[in-house]
């Protein structure tokens, strides 16, 4: 099966499994992004959102820790 040509659904919100760069831009900055009304449910997982400073696409990664102290 060829996935290529599918598109990320917009309603889903987009993870950074491993590495941390942007999937659009390449970029390894990003900044903690404004909270949405669904991160509270997000956080009890571990999920922390945040954002690209080049192309400020919105993402989610796991952090077990503050996103500040990085």
């Amino acid at each position: 099966m060829n996935f290529s040509n599918r598109a990320w659904p917009a309603w889903m919100p987009r993870l950074l499994w491993i590495r941390r760069e942007c999937p659009c831009c390449n970029s390894l900055k990003f900044k903690q992004a404004e909270l949405r009304s669904f991160d509270g449910l997000l956080s009890m997982f571990a999920l922390r959102p945040v954002r690209c400073m080049f192309c400020w696409r919105r993402y989610y990664w796991f952090a077990f820790q503050d996103a500040t102290a990085q």
